[in-house]
């Protein structure tokens, strides 16, 4: 068959003019031709990676320039980017993939465990195995200890929506008290949290999630039946990425889940007890809007000097330049010139918009002379500003700087 053309519309009534013998000679050159299309792509993933070429579109990392230059799922592209990796350590990874003879899941799961040492065998031993294998395979060549014996109680059998030799009373005074759901699902929430430490963080949170939806018992099941792995990888399929975020419920409405300490829980609990005049139903979603505001508003003086009574200008040093540190009403007016968000854009116009780790950058370099001036200095994620700090002195130089100990 030819090539598919970009655009073109895919439809499954063209094939049902195809005899069993044509469809299934053209299924299996497809096939082959998405293996070594897979392997191609993932060599360029590599190489894009390796040159960090994503920077200079105005992208923070590679995850980014996945999923939001080219709509890879976030799934999709951690998986090309770690076996992208790990062929640049491993280049038969990918003539593997290109033959059809390692599929792209399991060359993820092999990708942190390939070292100088195991790679060949590693590989020889996962050629067309499935993922159960290589999940055998890798536990052969990186032995986790046993998990620890526990005993815990289990949920108690529902009938008509109440536990069994409960009272609705009980529960309607639960819910009446805002302790209805955690009470009820205590039980599942144990689970989750053994499961998480059992199956790895992602895994963990993402069955934990499921848990407290109602789907414990099933997956309960699955598991007793020594259907892990499958659901693992079923879990981190639907994570996607570690589930440290806001989960979206309802428009305007999120659901996140967090592990504190002791000491971070009796000082919620004496929130709840100061702020009960104000907060009378102690909702604990109100106690953390609050202090979320306060730590956004003291954070944001710290770093960008946004303060209600601005005070002070620009230092010098005794030689009459400008002393190294940003004056603060400097670094104010360019936090809320730029947003917040890095403020590099690629040779089209394209901003990158990150927040993570966005530091102060200045456009004519401060060893060159640069100026403390609104103009003169701009957001930048970290990323872009090693990346400009590299066009302006040079890769060796900035290199040797970071090798230095701090």
């Amino acid at each position: 068959m030819g090539s598919a053309q970009v655009g073109e519309v895919v439809s499954t009534k063209g094939l049902r003019g195809l005899s069993k013998r044509r469809l299934f000679l053209n299924f299996s050159a497809l096939v082959g031709r998405e293996h070594r299309d897979s392997a191609r792509v993932i060599a360029y993933v590599g190489e894009i990676d390796r040159r960090k070429l994503y920077l200079e579109h105005a992208y923070p990392s590679m995850f980014a320039f996945c999923t939001e230059g080219f709509r890879m799922s976030e799934s999709m592209a951690s998986k090309r980017i770690r076996t992208a990796r790990a062929a640049c350590r491993f280049p038969h990874v990918l003539t593997m993939i290109g033959r059809g003879e390692l599929h792209m899941s399991g060359a993820y799961q092999l990708a942190p465990h390939l070292s100088d040492d195991n790679h060949r065998e590693l590989l020889r031993r996962a050629k067309h195995r499935t993922m159960r294998d290589i999940e055998r395979l890798i536990a052969e060549f990186d032995p986790k200890p046993d998990a620890q014996a526990s005993v815990r109680a289990l949920p108690s059998k529902r009938r008509g929506g109440l536990a069994a030799g409960g009272s609705g009373a009980r529960t309607e005074a639960s819910r009446a008290n805002g302790t209805g759901a955690s009470s009820d699902r205590g039980a599942e929430q144990a689970s989750a949290r053994a499961l998480s430490q059992r199956l790895g963080d992602d895994d963990g949170h993402a069955i934990g999630r499921r848990l407290s939806e109602g789907d414990g018992h099933a997956i309960g099941r699955r598991l007793s039946e020594g259907d892990g792995p499958a659901v693992r990888n079923e879990a981190a399929g639907r994570s996607g990425r570690p589930s440290g975020r806001a989960t979206p419920l309802s428009p305007g409405r999120y659901r996140l889940t967090v592990t504190i300490g002791e000491q971070s829980r009796a000082t919620l609990e004496e929130l709840r007890g100061l702020l009960s005049h104000q907060i009378p139903d102690g909702n604990l979603s109100s106690i953390v809007e609050r202090a979320l505001e306060l730590l956004l508003e003291e954070t944001q003086k710290r770093k960008a000097a946004l303060v209600k009574t601005p005070r002070g200008g620009p230092g010098s040093n005794t030689n009459g330049r400008p002393k190294r540190g940003i004056p603060a009403n400097v670094r104010r007016k360019v936090y809320e010139r730029d947003g917040g968000k890095c403020a590099f854009r690629d040779a089209a116009g394209r901003r990158c918009g990150s927040k993570w780790k966005v530091e102060f950058h200045h456009k004519v370099p401060y060893a060159k002379g640069g100026r403390h001036t609104v103009d003169n200095v701009e957001l930048r994620c970290r990323a872009h500003n090693q990346y400009e700090a590299e066009l302006d002195f040079g890769k060796d130089l900035i290199a040797k700087r970071r090798e230095r100990p701090r």
